[in-house]
């Protein structure tokens, strides 16, 4: 180490990384500038815990609430759309913002993979001290979000029709051509419309690597709120029905971004996503990539997944109505834990980087046994009330033809379908919390190649093929079982290979760390 005459050190004044590898690790000392993330050093685990993780977890319930107010709202429609009399327009409105529920959690999918990847990331490279790679980080990231949203848009007006149109018959629309239009119109603008959800969950994200949990939480109530409000004013005032559901979800999305980006013009945070003289380095991009394709991937397998299973449902009258309402409750039993993992991975990837085992441990050990605590109250409410959870999506108007008496048999049906369902998959809910914080964890000690391997068998190895063989021996009723099924034996085969990546990747942490104190 060099020492000028003015005490400081001139190795560190001048590094300038070119890639990761050569990057010099820099501790954080006190001849840095104080930086909000250095609490993740600091804290007592338990109150940071609790501290970075609350606001998420609540943001994440307030997320939960944007997915189902659209869907309350529209199953209690009781007036008759001009042009489309006689049709069960609750039921059919539902249906068609069901069907195209798949394509939007790929659009948000994409925007959590680039969030997750510029979060560990960021977050590593505060630990190590290394600001100006943790600014290029942000700024690219926001670059990849605003690209992703360009292809959304493109895809929005080749792909929302013919998508719409494979999934709805007779058997689930009281009016095919009512569910192909609304579901095509819905889809069409909330794939154009992308770029808000898009950016607020990357902005969010890349705040909450500095330790920031406090903006993006009233960014998704402010969110949440706008949408609520434009909800019942569009639709039940105004009387725009389906319309009426995406315009008040999209303008919430961009109410939500815009507050997140304001907080980067008019406040200084610990990065910087100005893009004035932004030049693309493809390192930052295939970093943050590398890292957030796990998670990128996972979201999208969920997509995919919902979308073989609509092929399997669409021949059942109330199956796929049935998956949609359970995505639509389980949201908020899982959207805590996901929000905890929100608040446990920039904690985890920042000691990590800072080769803080110890705290790292810590982190993991109390954010798993608040995810078991969670989702065993999730899997007791499911067993215990799953008739009350599936009767607040039964149908509230009467289809031409069709008598009060016949419409509450088809409630009846559809609420002691969907009880069953919920009985099923809630089995799945207490390995499905290993899963989750076991991949959280690989992605915060840059092991992306096991991440994404984890990800992949939940879903596609497991899930699926599970799906069609229970499909063809027992029907409806067997393809729940695809849920507990994947998620016990995923965990079975992998965590092994859990473990043995985290010694080695702590190994080599140590071994850095030996060479840097030596040299």
């Amino acid at each position: 180490m060099k020492i000028n005459k003015n005490g400081k050190d001139t190795e560190k004044q001048s590094a300038e990384p070119v890639a990761e590898q050569q990057q010099e690790l820099q501790p954080v000392g006190e001849e840095q500038v104080a930086l909000q993330s250095d609490k993740m050093r600091n804290k007592p685990i338990g109150k940071l815990l609790l501290e970075m993780s609350l606001p998420a977890i609540f943001s994440m319930l307030v997320q939960s609430l944007y997915n189902i107010v659209d869907s309350l709202f529209l199953t209690n429609i009781t007036y008759v759309e001009e042009g489309y009399k006689g049709l069960n327009i609750g039921k059919d409105s539902f249906n068609a913002v069901s069907i195209v529920m798949p394509m939007t959690m790929f659009v948000t999918a994409v925007a959590i993979g680039i969030g997750v990847g510029a979060n560990a990331y960021i977050a590593r490279k505060l630990g190590e001290g290394n600001r100006e790679s943790a600014n290029k980080g942000a700024k690219t990231a926001i670059v990849m979000a605003l690209f992703a949203w360009a292809i959304m848009a493109v895809m929005a007006f080749t792909l929302s029709r013919p998508f719409v149109q494979a999934f709805v018959n007779d058997g689930n629309a009281t009016d095919v051509n009512y569910v192909v239009e609304k579901g095509t119109m819905y889809l069409t603008i909330y794939m154009a419309a992308s770029g808000g959800v898009t950016l607020d969950i990357v902005s969010a994200r890349i705040l909450q690597a500095t330790g920031n949990m406090k903006v993006p939480m009233i960014s998704q109530l402010i969110g949440a709120v706008t949408n609520i409000v434009l909800d019942a004013l569009f639709i039940m005032v105004f009387k725009m029905g389906v319309f009426g559901a995406i315009l008040a979800t999209v303008i919430g999305q961009w109410f939500a971004a815009s507050f997140d980006l304001a907080f980067f013009i008019f406040k200084k945070q610990d990065v910087s996503i100005s893009l004035k003289g932004f030049r693309f380095n493809a390192h930052y991009f295939a970093r943050i990539a590398k890292i957030g394709l796990p998670a990128l991937v996972m979201n999208a397998m969920s997509s995919v997944v919902t979308i073989i299973l609509n092929v399997m449902l669409r021949s059942y009258t109330n199956g796929i109505t049935v998956l949609s309402a359970y995505f639509k409750v389980q949201s908020f039993i899982f959207m805590p834990v996901f929000g905890l993992m929100q608040g446990t991975m920039p904690i985890l990837s920042y000691n990590y980087g800072a080769n803080l085992r110890k705290r790292f441990n810590s982190t993991f050990k109390l954010s798993l046994s608040i995810a078991l605590g969670v989702m065993t109250l999730g899997t007791l409410l499911f067993q215990l009330c799953p008739e009350l959870l599936m009767s607040i999506f039964e149908s509230k108007t009467v289809s031409q033809g069709q008598t009060w008496e016949q419409l509450q048999q088809e409630n009846m049906l559809l609420v002691r379908e969907g009880a069953y369902a919920f009985r099923c998959i809630s089995i799945s809910f207490i390995p499905a919390a290993f899963s989750i914080l076991l991949i959280n964890m690989l992605q915060s000690i840059n092991c992306p190649v096991s991440s994404l391997l984890l990800s992949l068998s939940r879903q596609l190895i497991f899930l699926i093929p599970s799906a069609i063989l229970l499909n063809m021996w027992w029907g409806q009723e067997g393809i729940w079982f695809c849920y507990p099924f994947a998620e016990i034996l995923s965990i079975l085969v992998y965590i092994a290979f859990v473990i043995k990546d985290y010694k080695k990747q702590f190994a080599y942490k140590e071994q850095q760390y030996s060479q840097h104190l030596l040299g």
